[in-house]
Formats: structure tokens, C-alpha cells, sequence
């Protein structure tokens, strides 16, 4: 999530002609080659299936698992298979060398670590250490300076024997940005505070943590998409970060999607100077050990290089897009590239693409106030009628995104019916075309509020 952004400033439009992306990678057939030598079968643990969907061409050793921190906890760790049946080895014991298990967050929570364990699978994820120092707010700005990227001004609050809150905030700061140290997947850890009143009341409701207070930097909230291996850090897509629309979640902090973009999107250099933030900081991060993707979230206020605002080093929902592109540039996508991270002690040799970024955006719908969910859609390609009503899911294997009709849309729920919170997240929507402007916090458009009224509707939420 960004810890700066506000509605209504938008980046300057490009007055050069289009410029192709710029994405690194292994080439798709040297990378499937690699792994065919090293797997014979991946598991993907998440709440659904739609980061291992995208994973193109299709093979027949990835499935998916539905494991995760965030599902209830009937469904969060499926049993083991059993061992009497045909065909399937005993679940229990030492992990079977050419079985592996990817999960979405292995830091959050033992889910990851528990289920392989019981399905002998070996875990490809980084050291719980350099994991978790990166992950923590605080813990990880050493590490920013270490790789020389600026970040915000900032100030940390003590969780014992603080102060009056006005000692914590300088006088020529307008806002603020309060955030609690631990990781947190959806954002709920992130609140916007205008003065030293508010910040005295927040700092209330969060006693025993010890918590960064940053200066608020309007500007456009980016994502960088990486991987980090043995020999060298892999640097691929750009995306528009949407964080904390109205029209999708009440949390001023929650992720709300993204959509990818091309160097002539961005003014200036910035687009570049993302790509090698990202690479400074993953340059760190394999210095102490760490392996496979990572993302990086930026704020850029047109003024000079982007600031980073957070290190998240593990899978973003983004990836799903990011593969997509990485498959029509003919690169190996970036699950696979995981996979080869935590394997190898060097990556195979990595080339660029000029390939165009596909317009592909996905968009994340949260329960707007507490409530009981009545019905979600299954998983699949839905088209919306000219009235808004929703026809799917259609029969047969989803197509990859690029190949999305306007009027369709991939949808993933991400919920059970039953009770939920609000900010709970209910839906992710993916298309292959731009839903909103390329703006701070900006309006949805047309199609996207459609796709939201709708989803929503069939939730069971009377707005």
C-alpha cells in the first residue's frame, strides 16, 4: 500500500511518442527447460488460483492449493492426502526432493510451513530473517538506506513511555501517515492523521506498538515487481498502484488494485528510475540472503526520484498481471523465475524486452461496511450485459488476460458467504483494458464502477 497519495493530482501526459516497456527476465524455453529439470510438481498456496492461472504457457506440474492466513479457518490447511491412495505417496516425513509448495505470504502466519510439512513438500521461500526485517515498517529502513533510495521524512514513535503526541510532529508537516511496524496484507496497518490532535487520539488506539509517522507526500502511488536470485536481481513490470478508493473499500490504506504501465506513461525518467529503485533494493536484499520475488512500492510527487514507502517481500496480487505481460514478451513468468531463485545458485542468463505492456488492470472489491455476504461468482471469465447484469462463467478453460474481450472480465472471489468485516476483501476483477485514470486516488470508470455495482449487488450489500 502507499502512504502518500491524494485524489486529484494526476502525472503530466507524455509529449514523446509511445515507448516500448522495458522487462527483464529468462526466456520462456530456456527458463521451462530448467525447471522441467528440477520439479516435478509446484504447488501454489493461496485463497485462489489466480496468480498460478496466468502463469503461461500452462503446464501440467503447477496446481493450486487453497491455503492461506486469510481464508477461514475450516479451509486454511487441507488435510493430507492419504497414503493408501493409488498412485499418491504418504504426505508424512521427510519432503520428496522434486516436490515444492510456493505460497503467496509464507511470512504471514505458519500456514505455508505447516502444510508443506504434512504434504512433504519442500517450502521455496526466503530466510524468515532477512523476511521479516523486511517486511517491518521500521526494521527495513536500514535497509533502504543501505541500498541509498530516499524515503519520506519520517519519525518513530515509541510503544512505551511516549510523549505528547505534538513532541512526534514537526512543525512544518500539513499531514501524516501513522503506520504500525508489523506486516499487514490488506493495509489496515495505515491511517492518514491531519495534525497533532488526531495523531494524539491514534497513538490512544495503539498502545504496546511501536509505530513510523511519515511526512504525507501527495503523488502517484507505484509498483515495482522483482525477483532476487543467487547472481543478480531481475527487474520486470511498472504498475499504477490504487490505493484506498471509496468506490472499492472503506480503508484509507487498502490495496484496491493496479494496472500495469509503459515507460511513456510516466513523465520524465521516472519510469526507469522505478525500475532501478527496485534493483538497488533487491541488490540489498539478496546481500543478506534473501531469494525469489519481491515487490516495492513507490510514491512519486514529480519532484526527482521516486520515494519508497514500503518493501514487500513476497508475492503481490499484481504478479498476475506481470506474468501476463512477462508471457507476451516471451519471458519465463515470474512464479517460474521464483521457483529457479530459491533453487539455483545463479539464474540463466537474462535478456531484455521492447515488447508494448498489454493494458491489463485488476481491480480489488472490499465489503464496504460489516455485514453477511450472500453470494460471490465462482471463479472464471464473466461478461457484462448492457443492463449490468452478469452472464457466467463461461465453459472451458479461462483465456489469458490479453486475450479479454472489453465487456469481460476474469473474476477470483476471495471471500466465503457468511459474515464479514468491513474492508474485507471480496472480489478480484481482472480485464485487459485501463479502468481508471492514471491519477492519485482517482474516480473508477465507467466499466469498473459497473463491474463493482454488480459484484456488490450479488454480495448481498444494499448500496
Amino acid at each position: 500500500m502507499s502512504a502518500g497519495v491524494r485524489a486529484g493530482l494526476s502525472a503530466p501526459a507524455p509529449a514523446a511518442p509511445a515507448r516500448a516497456a522495458t522487462l527483464e527476465g529468462v526466456p520462456a524455453g530456456e527458463g521451462l527447460a530448467a525447471l522441467g529439470e528440477l520439479v516435478d510438481e509446484v504447488v501454489f498456496l493461496d485463497r485462489s488460483a489466480f496468480l498460478p492461472a496466468s502463469f503461461r504457457p500452462a503446464v501440467d506440474w503447477l496446481r493450486h492449493e487453497p491455503v492461506s492466513p486469510l481464508l477461514t479457518a475450516h479451509s486454511a490447511l487441507p488435510a493430507a492426502r492419504s497414503a493408501e491412495t493409488p498412485g499418491q505417496p504418504s504426505r508424512t516425513g521427510a519432503a520428496e526432493p522434486r516436490r515444492m509448495a510456493v505460497a503467496f505470504a509464507p511470512e504471514h502466519g505458519d500456514h505455508a510451513r505447516v502444510w508443506a510439512r504434512r504434504n512433504r513438500c519442500r517450502l521455496l521461500a526466503a530466510p524468515a530473517g532477512i523476511t521479516e526485517r523486511a517486511a517491518d515498517k521500521i526494521d527495513s529502513l536500514a535497509l533502504l538506506a543501505e541500498a541509498g533510495v530516499p524515503v519520506a521524512e519520517h519519525v518513530l514513535v515509541p510503544a512505551a513511555d511516549r510523549r505528547p503526541a505534538a513532541a512526534y510532529w514537526p512543525g512544518h508537516w500539513e499531514q501524516a501517515v501513522l503506520q504500525r511496524r508489523e506486516n499487514n496484507l490488506i493495509g489496515r496497518g495505515t491511517v492518514l492523521v491531519t495534525g497533532p490532535g488526531q495523531l494524539a487520539e491514534a497513538l490512544d488506539c495503539r498502545p504496546g506498538h511501536r509505530l513510523r509517522l511519515s511526512r504525507f507526500m501527495p503523488g502517484l502511488s507505484l509498483t515495482v515487481s522483482a525477483c532476487a536470485g543467487g547472481d543478480r536481481t531481475v527487474v520486470s513490470a511498472v504498475s499504477h498502484q490504487l490505493v484506498g478508493l471509496p468506490e472499492l473499500t472503506p480503508g484509507w490504506g487498502t490495496h484496491c488494485g493496479n494496472q500495469l504501465l509503459g515507460p511513456a506513461d510516466l513523465p520524465g525518467p521516472l519510469y526507469a528510475d522505478a525500475r532501478e529503485t527496485a534493483r538497488a533494493v533487491g541488490e540489498v536484499l539478496r546481500g543478506h540472503g534473501f531469494r525469489g520475488v519481491f515487490g516495492l512500492d513507490l510514491l512519486s510527487d514529480g519532484e526527482g526520484p521516486p520515494l519508497v514507502v514500503e518493501i514487500n517481500p513476497r508475492f503481490q496480487t499484481v504478479v498476475s498481471l506481470v506474468q501476463s505481460a512477462e508471457a507476451a514478451a516471451g519471458l519465463l513468468p515470474s512464479l517460474g523465475l521464483h521457483i529457479l531463485a530459491c533453487l539455483l545458485p545463479a539464474l540463466p542468463p537474462v535478456r531484455e524486452s521492447a515488447q508494448p505492456t498489454p493494458p491489463l488492470s485488476q481491480l480489488v472489491v472490499h465489503a464496504p461496511r460489516p455485514g453477511r455476504v450472500t453470494a460471490l461468482p465462482r471463479p472464471g471469465r464473466y461478461r457484462l450485459g448492457a443492463d449490468g447484469a452478469l452472464h457466467g462463467p463461461s465453459a472451458g478453460a479461462p483465456p489469458s488476460l490479453p486475450e479479454l474481450a472489453a465487456d469481460a472480465a476474469l473474476l477470483w472471489p476471495h471471500a466465503d458467504p457468511g459474515p464479514v468485516q468491513a474492508g474485507d476483501e471480496l472480489v478480484l476483477v481482472q480485464t485487459a483494458e485501463r479502468l481508471c485514470p492514471l491519477a492519485a486516488r482517482p474516480a473508477l470508470g465507467p466499466r469498473a464502477r459497473a463491474w463493482t455495482r454488480r459484484i456488490h449487488t450479488l454480495a448481498g450489500d444494499p448500496a
